[in-house]
């Protein structure tokens, strides 16, 4: 089972499956073919996180989120150079964490395993009407940088649907790496050709930060807790999938079942969990190496009934100001202007219309086989089009990690040398420890360094992520409610609208009172729904999510019957 975004990448990964190598084999064919493809979303300059279950192993995370380089210093940055240009990347990590990946656990040699991404860089790939959107979204970030333009544009312009995109450039690089290794991007010819580049345009990246990157990825065990009797795994910070947990846990105390799904009591109880989950996140989560984060606490007992109490509260006096408001209005509705003034307030005061989000980048796959080995990959260039630096003639386009770091001295996420970006990409991997859950239970604990809680008896039973920047968190969240409490199919589950609280990099999150508005998908048949009135967000009208592809991978195991699924808006899953 292959799951991506492309069908063309999705084929690359089916092919190493048919040519006898495993889910590892696939999903890296795969992640490298859908860079090709949709070069907008991630790159060999890129970042991202995998999570991978061994067959009857242990779950284990792997981080290649890249770093900041050993000459970063917050104080050299403005909020231009972190998102645009040659001082935005981080040392790039994609490459490294492929090789991590399928050195260790693949069948298949490099070689092989490269042969579909070449094949589509080379020959050409498709444009489609969605690679033109995005493209025409993001084209102002290509243009200033003349090697960008000549690799991605046609006359300075997006191609047009239908037209064909080569990179002979990209097919040369990755013909080196076949021939020569994956360590030639860091360790070789292809390494000088990156730190030169960068550094004659005024970039930070040398050749000793790339050399030394591979050797600081390790393998991480996962942050685990009990959902309704699903184990579920994620990856520790810098990923803040910590918050996926925090806001399970709080509403494991809920009877989301008896709701009506994506009614207004279930939006106002999800909201106010997510909300609450998002701002213990934004206050605490970075890179571990650099500051303490308090992850005992946040998933403990005593915080997660503060938060259930806290949610409980809100929506009580939240259940009391709607109560209190419509009586008023019932008892002044024949005073002079006051019928005036409550029109006004429907046309432009109560009802706020969420900006739009910054464009984002990221994608999703995953691979399983059928001795039970199941991978996913969330990765990214950060904005679309990442940096909008591209190396040359290579065709390798380089990330804007640093775009999340803050400029802020002394703040948790403050840009240091060697630092990682705390991030919100949270592959998630599920067990069911006695079977199916038995219905709601209570009181589930976390044992975030327990590697042997998942033996027993437990197994694989889905696997789930999704792209969409500081969303990501809060949608994966959604998608597992509608798997587990509703018991929706996993194709249903990853489908169904879902919502996001309006804050992303640079907003500020004020506490106490967090967030302010949610972002609802058009796909809503009401349009509208209100969490105003029964919790503490604005109303806002439908209007579309757009978290990248719209795609969230994920495959269900059990009874030896594996299912794929993906978003729609062009995701494909086979096998």
């Amino acid at each position: 089972m292959v799951a991506s975004a492309n069908p063309l990448a999705t084929q690359a990964g089916l092919r190493m499956l048919a040519a006898g190598g495993n889910a590892v084999d696939a999903v890296v064919a795969t992640a490298v073919a859908v860079t090709v493809v949709e070069p907008y979303f991630s790159g060999l300059g890129g970042i991202g996180i995998a999570v991978i279950t061994p067959p009857g192993g242990e779950t284990r995370t792997l981080n290649f989120m890249g770093r900041s380089p050993d000459h970063a210093r917050a104080e050299m940055f403005t909020e231009e150079t972190q998102d645009l240009g040659p001082m935005a990347p981080m040392v790039p990590g994609i490459v490294a964490g492929w090789a991590r990946l399928h050195g260790e656990f693949g069948r298949l040699p490099i070689a092989q395993v490269l042969e579909p991404a070449i094949e589509l860089a080379d020959g050409g790939a498709p444009v489609t009407r969605f690679d033109v959107e995005r493209s025409a979204v993001a084209v102002d970030r290509l243009r200033p940088h003349p090697d960008a333009a000549r690799t991605y544009l046609n006359d300075g312009r997006p191609y047009k649907a239908g037209e064909t995109l080569r990179q002979p450039g990209l097919a040369a690089t990755l013909r080196t790496l076949a021939g020569e290794g994956w360590g030639a991007f860091y360790d070789g010819a292809l390494g000088r050709t990156i730190a030169t580049y960068l550094s004659e345009h005024g970039g930070l990246i040398t050749e000793d930060d790339l050399r030394r990157y591979p050797e600081s990825l390790t393998w991480e065990p996962p942050l685990r807790a009990m959902y309704r009797g699903y184990e579920l795994r994620t990856p520790p910070p810098p990923s803040s999938a910590v918050q996926i947990l925090q806001t399970l846990r709080i509403l494991e105390a809920f009877d989301l079942d008896e709701l009506e799904h994506l009614g207004p009591d279930y939006v106002a109880v999800l909201a106010e969990a997510i909300r609450l989950a998002r701002m213990d996140s934004a206050a605490h989560v970075a890179d571990p190496l650099f500051v303490e984060v308090p992850l005992s606490w946040m998933l403990g007992d005593e915080r997660i009934r503060e938060l259930r109490a806290e949610v409980t509260r809100r929506l009580e006096g939240a259940r009391g100001r709607s109560r209190r408001e419509r009586g008023g209005r019932s008892n002044r509705a024949d005073r002079p202007g006051v019928r005036r003034r409550i029109a006004a307030r429907r046309r432009g005061g109560r009802i706020r219309r969420a900006r739009p989000a910054p464009e984002r980048s990221t994608t999703h796959l995953a691979a399983a086989d059928e001795s039970g080995l199941a991978v996913n990959i969330t990765q990214t260039l950060g904005s679309s089009y990442g940096s909008g630096v591209v190396i040359g003639r290579t065709g390798i386009a380089m990330n804007n990690g640093h775009h999340w770091c803050t400029l802020i001295p002394g703040d948790r996420k403050e840009l240091k040398p060697g630092k990682r970006r705390e991030s919100p990409t949270s592959p998630v991997h599920a067990f069911g420890l006695h079977g199916a859950p038995g219905g709601p239970t209570r009181s589930f604990g976390i044992d975030p360094l327990g590697p042997a809680h998942a033996a027993k008896g437990g197994r694989l039973a889905f696997m789930i992520g999704t792209p969409g920047s500081y969303g990501i968190p809060q949608t994966t969240a959604q998608m597992i409610i509608n798997l587990v409490d509703f018991g929706k199919n996993i194709q249903d589950a990853i489908a169904a609208p879902r919502f996001r609280w309006q804050d992303d990099v640079g907003d500020p999150l004020p506490r106490p009172k967090g967030p302010r508005r949610a972002r609802l998908p058009s796909r809503d048949p009401r349009g509208l729904v209100d969490a105003g009135g029964r919790g503490s967000g604005d109303r806002v009208p439908g209007r579309p999510l757009d978290d990248g592809r719209g795609g969230s991978a994920a495959q269900r195991l059990r009874h030896g019957v594996v299912a794929g699924a993906f978003r729609p808006r062009g995701g494909h899953r086979c096998g």
